[in-house]
């Protein structure tokens, strides 16, 4: 079996980038601009983020479906990725701009740019994804593929985390207003995003090669309706790799969301930190994300996917629970918050992908179809719904204890339930995932003997 060179890992795996850095700015900042700056409730903000989550869920089967069935003489996946691509930077700074019209008007016009957000994101995401499906079929390679685009993600990472909170202090330093500096700061991480996006398109034609559109596909996407592609799903969900891992990709992204989310507010109010040490915090997230791939590469491939993830999750949640329970000097606590946070979250995104990727396989095998799209955009639907969840979730609570974006210093109500969402709440969800992930029967062992079994 051929392996990928290191080279088509690194094309591959720069794309990433732009995926971290726009999914991690939306997800770290948009509540916390959308209180902080605009000036929106918290609630209605977590009203926003659902709205975007719905049409994303919708969105995802939709392009799921029609990357399927695309084929033009530049492939089938990388005019679709390019396609989305290029307006994705234009929806990032639209969405980070505070624009002068009645409060009654401003959410609907967040509500619409961050429909247009995931449009252009989950658009690009989903056929990337698929087109990794196609670089290998190894067990490890893949494993070692996904954990290239997890080095470029946690790169992404650092934009996304680190540099908004500095770019928005630099500008507003220069003579901007908060407003403008958040625009700015749009924009560039924006711009970020569609070049390393662009980048993997031009060097993946290997992996993409021409092909012809025939009639059959043609009439495909002219016949598409909901009732076809869902029809596809629950054909996929009763497929048992396939429940378990969604179930675990939902709870565990819930969790994810709460967390991210939280982490500004947390970090801010209850912490006290300033926009430098906020920034410093978000770079050993970064840091130890990337610091986390080659460990996380050597336990799946001497071990397994599943226990490796299981574990990161339990080492994780146990430093979480220390921060919440324990009576830790100050200045530690967030450090150890930072690095049992990330343990959770950045395994996630470093193991699912490529468990997907077997899912794929395992499909193809049992049923003999090539729905790699429709898989991967299965995945993406779930985790709109949770992390759309997630954000509601966040935002109710907020509401619900009295927070005021407009005030520095928040009663003592805000703080505790900042805290709980910070610790306790997320780590329910967590549970639930390890549950599910226990439940997921492909192991290394079990996917060598299938894949030996078909040759």
């Amino acid at each position: 079996m051929e392996k990928t060179t290191v080279s088509e890992k690194i094309g591959y795996g720069i794309a990433s980038l732009g995926d971290a850095v726009g999914f991690g700015l939306v997800g770290t900042f948009l509540m916390f601009f959308l209180t902080n700056v605009a000036s929106v409730p918290p609630a209605i903000a977590g009203t926003v983020t659902i709205i975007g989550t719905v049409w994303n869920a919708l969105f995802n089967p939709v392009i799921g479906y029609c990357a399927d069935k695309v084929r033009t003489r530049f492939g089938r996946r990388r005019p679709v990725i390019l396609f989305f691509s290029i307006p994705l930077s234009a929806t990032m700074f639209l969405l980070f701009t505070n624009i002068d019209i009645p409060m009654a008007i401003k959410p609907v016009y967040y509500a619409v740019m961050l429909i247009l957000f995931w449009t252009c994101f989950t658009g690009f995401f989903v056929p990337y994804s698929a087109l990794g499906a196609a670089y290998t079929s190894d067990y490890n390679d893949r494993t070692i593929l996904r954990l290239f685009a997890s080095f470029f993600n946690s790169t992404g990472t650092v934009f996304a985390m680190i540099a908004p909170t500095i770019l928005v202090d630099i500008f507003c330093k220069s003579g901007m207003m908060l407003d403008e500096a958040w625009s700015a700061t749009g924009g560039i991480l924006g711009i970020i995003t569609t070049a390393s996006i662009i980048i993997t398109v031009a060097v993946s034609g290997k992996k993409d090669p021409p092909c012809g559109k025939t009639e059959n596909d043609g009439e495909s996407i002219k016949r598409f309706n909901f009732s076809r592609i869902f029809g596809e799903y629950v054909s996929l969900i009763k497929l048992k790799p396939v429940k378990y891992l969604v179930l675990a990709g939902l709870f565990a992204l819930v969790a994810y969301a709460m967390v991210v989310s939280n982490t500004v507010y947390f970090l801010t109010y209850n912490m006290g930190l300033s926009p430098s040490e906020i920034s410093a915090c978000m770079l050993i997230r970064a840091l130890l994300g990337a610091a986390l791939i080659p460990i996380v590469g050597k336990l799946i491939i001497a071990f397994d996917k599943r226990e490796t993830l299981i574990g990161f999750i339990l080492l994780g949640s146990a430093g979480m629970l220390i921060t919440r329970f324990t009576d830790l000097p100050g200045g530690i606590v967030p450090v150890i918050y930072m690095i049992s946070a990330t343990i959770c979250t950045a395994t996630y995104w470093q193991v699912i992908p490529s468990a997907f990727y077997d899912v794929c396989e395992y499909d193809k095998i049992t049923t003999g179809k090539k729905r790699e799209a429709v898989i991967i955009s299965f995945q993406g639907f779930i985790e709109a719904i949770a992390v759309g969840a997630g954000g509601q979730i966040l935002g109710v609570v907020l509401q619900i204890a009295g927070f005021d974006g407009n005030s520095a210093v928040q009663s003592g109500s805000a703080l505790l339930w900042i805290e709980n969402s910070a610790t306790v709440l997320p780590l329910l969800f967590y549970g639930a995932a390890i549950i599910a992930l226990y439940k997921y029967p492909i192991t290394k062992k079990s996917y060598e003997h299938m894949i030996n079994r078909n040759r």
